[in-house]
């Protein structure tokens, strides 16, 4: 830890942006048309339309909300670059390269050349120094009980989380549609999955450990395509775990034709993940080439020192995978230890393991998070993971660029579970946006000390209202379900 507080705002050391360079002044609220013309920067006056001091008014706006001088990192890729992004109506209303020169006068913004006039009302924030990108989504979380009690979700929000699914590795709800309804409104938007788990005690009662009959294998499959009418993006499963590990590879298939007649995904925590890891790849790779099914392979690992060369092995199982047409994505969390043995001193994941993870085209980012009522975690993942992302393999060890974390992290999990309005920064998708400086940003959560906030997340907005105002919670539920 830096004792960096939530409350403090860092400077990005040496990021030129337009109109000058960071300067450590912190993120400041304004209402645009109400600042002082001596107090803007008016280098570019004159050079666009209506800055010449002719009193041309610039084209009417409706913005709520313009964040400027931030560097945009948009989620797909491409470098960083110095803009403003402007929100409306839950929604990005534009993106603005800086590009040209971008500046405000007396209640007018000009950018590129065009000037624009918001109403008065709109609220500005100063981004100088820090980022702005699109919410990050956390795609297998184990959430539900915590939600319950919780619902503002601040343990997520506060790491830039704004999108999360639930019920992963089987473990769901009996009803998608109940527990929507018995949950109300989320801080976070929120999808929740088909758990197998879930419906084979639903089919199978005590006795779920035997092989299911075709009347019961009949009567799962009616649940799932329930499920999905319910809006569950696919079906989750964890053949490692009784009872699930009683489902044959023809049942299996059954589903996994159910998800791929009707576009959805098959997540699966595998069999193995230590020493049969390679077979138990082999095993669901084999059922999606078979059916066409869109495979999402949960928490990414080889577990255990004797294990950690077949990792690199499971990296080549994926790309040849690929190479067939088969349509696999992974997922892995940024911990060298598991939730099974994070109470020792073991390490049981490897850190280059991670790293060649972090570095893999077909790899993004989950938590695999565990929260229970009152924010109790049993792994200081649910608290720190994409703050670790950032903090220890982006800005400390520098192991991939920030660009490509964020991708990681919002544009491609958005995505694979086809949310194609979240995930980017482009006009038109839905505003769950993030500003930060990563100098700030720190995953404080411990082995030792698995329930500590992450720190630097200064503004997150979800659906275009503040989730987050100057790094503390506001309490607001605008999340959406997904």
């Amino acid at each position: 830890m830096r004792g960096i507080s939530r409350r403090q705002f860092i400077t990005v050391a040496g990021v030129a942006l337009a109109g000058g360079v960071a300067s450590g002044c912190g993120v400041r609220e304004i209402g645009l048309g109400l600042l002082p013309a001596e107090a803007e920067n008016n280098d570019a006056k004159g050079t666009s339309p209506g800055g010449d001091g002719s009193g041309r008014a610039g084209q009417p706006v409706a913005w709520e909300t313009l964040i400027v001088n931030g560097l945009i990192v948009d989620g797909t890729g491409v470098p960083a670059f110095a803009g403003a992004v402007a929100v409306e109506k839950g929604r990005i209303a534009a993106v603005l390269p800086a590009g040209g020169g971008q500046h405000r006068d007396g209640g007018r913004f000009f950018s590129a050349g065009k000037s624009y006039l918001p109403p008065p009302e709109c609220q500005v924030i100063d981004a100088q120094g820090a980022y702005v990108t699109p919410g990050f989504i956390d795609i297998h979380t184990h959430n539900e009980v915590y939600l319950g009690t919780n619902p503002q979700a601040e343990v997520r929000l506060l790491q830039g989380v704004t999108a999360q699914v639930g019920g992963n590795c089987g473990d769901s709800v009996d009803s998608i549609a109940a527990f929507r309804h018995r949950l109300g409104s989320l801080g976070v938007n929120y999808a929740q999955l088909v758990g197998y788990r879930n419906l084979r005690r639903q089919a199978l009662g005590d006795d779920a450990n035997r092989p299911a009959t075709a009347v019961e294998m009949e009567g799962m499959i009616g649940r799932l395509e329930e499920g999905l009418d319910e809006g569950a993006p696919g079906l989750s499963i964890a053949l490692e775990y009784a009872p699930q590990s009683a489902v044959s590879v023809d049942e299996l298939e059954q589903y996994a034709q159910v998800l791929a007649r009707r576009g959805k995904l098959l997540t699966v925590h595998l069999r193995s993940e230590g020493k049969r890891v390679l077979e138990a790849l082999e095993e669901v790779l084999a059922v999606a080439r078979r059916t066409g099914v869109a495979l999402q392979y949960s928490h990414v690992k080889a577990l255990f020192a004797a294990n950690w060369d077949k990792y690199p092995r499971i990296l080549e199982s994926l790309d040849a995978a690929v190479a067939e047409g088969v349509d696999v994505w992974g997922d892995m969390y940024v911990y060298d230890f598991s939730s099974w043995d994070f109470g020792t001193d073991r390490v049981s994941i490897a850190e280059d393991n991670i790293l060649q993870g972090l570095a893999h085209p077909r790899l993004f980012i989950a938590s695999d998070s565990g929260l229970y009522e009152n924010g109790r975690a049993n792994h200081p993942r649910a608290y720190g993971n994409f703050s670790r992302v950032l903090a220890r393999y982006v800005r400390d060890k520098q192991a991939l660029s920030l660009e490509t974390a964020v991708a990681k992290m919002s544009d491609l999990p958005a995505r694979r579970f086809g949310y194609t309005e979240r995930g980017r920064l482009v006009a038109g998708n839905k505003a769950d946006l993030l500003i930060f400086s990563l100098d700030a940003v720190e995953d404080c959560a411990t082995r030792q000390e698995p329930a500590i906030l992450a720190e630097g997340m200064r503004y997150v907005f979800v659906n275009g209202v503040k989730a987050v105002d100057g790094g503390a919670p506001t309490g607001a539920l605008a999340g959406e379900w997904l």
